[in-house]
Parts: C-alpha cells; sequence; structure tokens
C-alpha cells in the first residue's frame, strides 16, 4: 500500500476513532481515487489511472488519437513500402514464395531499390542483399501484412485478401497496420535481446514522450533512461547498457524510424539525437500533455 494512503488512513483513524466501516469505506475509496489521478515522476507527471490506461486502453479512449484527420498514409515509409508490395502481388494476382517460404531474391531486390527504406549493413557492403532474411524490414514488412491479414497464404503462394484491396486506397491502412504493429506484432522478432518485454511493453508511452519533448533534438538514451524510469522492473541492472541498446534499436532504430515518425542526427550505430517529425505530428495526436 502507497505510503501516502496509509498515512491518510492512520489520520483518519485517530481523529475519528468510532468511524463506521462505512464511512471509513467512502474515504479510503476518495484517497484511492485522489491518489489514482495525481502525476507521478516516474511517469513524466502522468497519473496512475493516465498511465494504466495509456497501457491497457484503446485509442481514443486514452490520451492518443491515431490519425483523426483520416489523411491516407502515402507518406508514411513501411506503408508506401507495404502499398508497393501489395500492388506487386496483385498485379500477378499471386506471388509464388521459395521452397522455404520466402520472397523471390529478384522481387527482394526490386523492393530494396525503390529505396523507400535502406539497410545500413546493405549500404555499408557488411552484407550482400541476395535474399529476403538480409533484410529486417523486408522481413517485417511481409510479416505485417500477414499479421494485419492483407495477404494470405496457400499453396506456398501470397495473395491479396478482400481486406486489403478495399484498404490499399484508404486512411483505414493506416490504423490497420499502425494497431498490429503495436498490438500484434512481437517487437522482439528477430533479435537476440534477452528480454522480450523491453519497447514494446509501454509502447504507446514512448509516444507520449516523444510527443513531450517533440521540439527538442534528444539524445535517444535520454528517452530510453525516461523509458526505464517508468519501467524499471524491465531494465537489466547489472547490464543497463544492453537494456538501453534493446529499446533504442526496438523502437527508434526500427519501428519509429520505418513509420517516419523520427529523423536522427549525428547517428552513429545504436547512437544519435532524434525528435519527431511532421509525420509524427500528422498521425499521431496526444490530448494531454503534462510538465
Amino acid at each position: 500500500m502507497n505510503n501516502n494512503i496509509k498515512k491518510e488512513i492512520t489520520e483518519i483513524l485517530n481523529n475519528n476513532p468510532n468511524i463506521s466501516i462505512n464511512e471509513l469505506n467512502k474515504m479510503l475509496h476518495n484517497i484511492v481515487n485522489n491518489q489514482n489521478n495525481v502525476g507521478i515522476d516516474d511517469f513524466e507527471g502522468l497519473s496512475p489511472e493516465i498511465m494504466y490506461n495509456l497501457l491497457y486502453g484503446e485509442y481514443g479512449n486514452n490520451i492518443i488519437k491515431i490519425n483523426p484527420e483520416m489523411h491516407l498514409p502515402n507518406d508514411i515509409p513501411i506503408i508506401k513500402l507495404i502499398i508497393y508490395f501489395l500492388n506487386r502481388i496483385n498485379d500477378s494476382k499471386e506471388l509464388k514464395l521459395t521452397k522455404t517460404g520466402n520472397i523471390p531474391p529478384i522481387i527482394v531486390k526490386d523492393i530494396y531499390n525503390e529505396k523507400i527504406l535502406s539497410d545500413y549493413t546493405i549500404e555499408s557492403g557488411i552484407t550482400k542483399l541476395t535474399k529476403e532474411t538480409d533484410v529486417y524490414f523486408i522481413m517485417f514488412m511481409k510479416f505485417i501484412c500477414e499479421i494485419s491479414g492483407l495477404t494470405k497464404k496457400k499453396n506456398n503462394k501470397l495473395s491479396l485478401t478482400k481486406k486489403a484491396e478495399k484498404a490499399i486506397n484508404s486512411h483505414e491502412l493506416f490504423e490497420i497496420i499502425f494497431s498490429s504493429v503495436f498490438k500484434k506484432y512481437n517487437w522482439a522478432c528477430f533479435d537476440a535481446f534477452k528480454n522480450t518485454m523491453i519497447g514494446q511493453f509501454g509502447n504507446n508511452f514512448t509516444l507520449f514522450l516523444l510527443s513531450k519533448y517533440k521540439n527538442e533534438w534528444k539524445d535517444n538514451y535520454f528517452f530510453a533512461k525516461l523509458y526505464f524510469k517508468a519501467f524499471h522492473d524491465l531494465l537489466d541492472r547489472k547490464d543497463k547498457n544492453s537494456s538501453y541498446q534493446c529499446y533504442n534499436i526496438r523502437t527508434f532504430e526500427r519501428l519509429l524510424e520505418y513509420f517516419g515518425f523520427i529523423e536522427f542526427k549525428d547517428k552513429k550505430w545504436n547512437e544519435g539525437k532524434i525528435k519527431t517529425t511532421y509525420i509524427f505530428e500528422k498521425y499521431i495526436k496526444i490530448e494531454l500533455y503534462c510538465t
């Protein structure tokens, strides 16, 4: 029990030794409600109630609204890539996969050569582009299409679903992709970090932090420290740097950069300053700003 609540209960009992159970329960209810609506430093000023809704509430029912003006998401890199991929499938009615279930190499190269997104290891020559598994964002794109219900697989061939045909030229595509990434996709997929919850748990809190500091260039470790201040049980205290790297890679270098929500300055391997872009402000609205 919160120490402040204990203190208030003690004061109530000392001042009202003959208080009835019903009256005590009413007072306790008011005390707890008041505590739940008080901003907490560890949550960057958010109250426990707002944080709970941020973690578990639906968009629109918490402080976040996504694409409230219903823009067509054709300026979001990962969605542009998905639209290109869906159109390639649609043009041939279906896409035959390799024996291992991957996108054929020639299609992989065509997707990459659109230069909608790029990969550091490919661009620097560390990795040679020969197959789907050489590029994280292509694996990611294909997987998101599957879990979003935009593609279906039968006899080792991909084809579009009715959902994809309806959404491909609609503002609804943003909500479909965004919700799949933030709620369905396992952010630990394809990486070797031990803690599978880092980054994904509390991902809406990261959006809040970005909105709060949107006009300032901040070191990516600045956000990592605020994240683990709120969710300290996720931090490996014996290897904090590994936890920080895990959060930064999953959150910034991959997903939020794929959406075009952030831009980097002075970027090095897992380091750099970041701030939000016009795309973030266009698609993500935070109704409450705390100081």
